[in-house]
């Protein structure tokens, strides 16, 4: 669904306020509701973030603990950290991100969650992706924002894209996060697929064995379930590293506001579309068909059921499986199994199924077994280049 720019009404943004040690945000006078978004510049904002420091005591082996910078003023910054655990260097370190100083290259993607792009960063030439969403004055977006904001800046994985820093663009808040040029799944194996190729099982493994990591760092280290896995918010470098995105800001709170399943209904758990708890189990479902459907290039689905139609069925029918006659493991299938069990509370988690022998199997295979890098360049027919050139598909 496209995002909608045509408004009766002109929305203007929110200051936020957090407090830190209450479970809801109090409810203060907000100065933003009598000003044009062309008086607003990103200070009220970024000074609430700023003022409070990432925790790094949290972050466990997942992230640098020795690392104690707090945010500086105006600028939100979360620096990536190596599977080794070091910190990479901050090539926005000496700059405050602004409206100003970025230009776009590319238009990545649109939707319920906002329009997507890539950028520059004129001062350094530093290309990130650009997420807009629009602010709203309703305090459970509010609240909703500010929460996912905090994680956002708080995560330090190599499972999960890195989030650079954001700021008021006009009535949008602007969400700077890596860029990943390899794209999403969901356009790896659709173009995967206009090549009349298929996608190996040992790199199957590799992209589960991936976002098990991430499902568990963000449930471990923040407390924090996915909610919108799948394809589209999977992607990877052309490294071959294959990360999490769109957990937040962009996917769950826009949906929540709305209140629509449209859109994210075919990865919905039983358990959510009957109306109960949103367990961590949950994200085990949603991956179980996402793993379908990049497997088979499709939409596990039937096509021609209207959106109520698709969530009986999703309920009453039985759960999405390979077709017999394809080469696939048993260890493969049964991996599929354990995440389509519809009584959630017999599902493993996303930490229980990465003891299951399909994921042991590939954690266990070497780079010179399964070379992502070379894969996804052989995807894209990627060279490297002289100079900067796009050869992402990004969705």
């Amino acid at each position: 669904m496209a995002l909608s720019r045509s408004h009766a009404k002109k929305v203007k943004p929110p200051q936020l306020h957090v407090n830190l040690n209450a479970r809801a945000a109090p409810t203060v006078p907000n100065p933003f509701l009598n000003q044009s978004p062309a008086s607003m510049n990103s200070r009220p904002l970024l000074d609430y973030l700023a003022s409070n420091p990432r925790d790094p005591s949290r972050e466990s082996q997942y992230a640098n603990a020795a690392g104690t910078d707090r945010i500086p003023a105006r600028s939100i910054r979360s620096i990536p950290e190596t599977p080794g655990g070091t910190r990479q260097p901050d090539p926005l370190q000496n700059y405050t991100l602004r409206p100003e100083d970025m230009v776009n290259v590319k238009r990545l993607g649109e939707g319920s969650a906002g329009t997507v792009s890539k950028v520059k960063h004129i001062p350094t030439g530093f290309i990130m992706a650009r997420k807009h969403v629009r602010c709203d004055p309703n305090p459970e977006f509010q609240r909703l924002l500010e929460r996912e904001l905090k994680t956002l800046d708080r995560c330090h994985s190599p499972w999960i894209v890195t989030f650079y820093g954001a700021y008021m663009d006009g009535d949008e808040l602007a969400i700077c996060m890596e860029y990943c040029e390899g794209g999403s799944m969901e356009a790896v194996y659709k173009h995967v697929a206009q090549k009349g190729q298929s996608i190996p099982e040992m790199v199957l493994g590799k992209i589960s064995e991936a976002v098990l990591n991430g499902l568990v760092y963000l449930h471990k280290m923040h407390h924090v379930i996915h909610r919108d896995l799948k394809p589209s918010n999977i992607v990877i470098t052309m490294e071959g590293n294959v990360k999490l995105c769109d957990f937040g800001v962009s996917g769950d709170l826009v949906n929540s506001l709305a209140e629509t399943f449209v859109g994210t209904s075919y990865y919905m758990a039983p358990e959510r579309i009957q109306g109960g708890k949103y367990p961590v189990q949950s994200d085990v479902w949603s991956l179980g068909l996402t793993m379908v459907e990049i497997a088979q290039m499709k939409n596990p689905f039937p096509s021609n059921l209207a959106p109520f139609e698709l969530l009986i069925y999703i309920v009453n029918q039985p759960v999405p499986s390979l077709p017999e006659d394809e080469p696939w493991s048993p260890e493969f299938r049964d991996f599929l199994g354990q995440c389509f069990i519809k009584d959630f509370t017999k599902r493993p988690t996303p930490e229980q199924i990465l003891e299951h022998p399909f994921i042991v199997k590939s954690s266990k295979l070497t780079k010179e077994e399964v070379d992502m890098q070379s894969w996804i360049r052989g995807v894209w027919d990627y060279q490297e280049p002289a100079s900067e050139q796009d050869v992402s598909r990004a969705t």
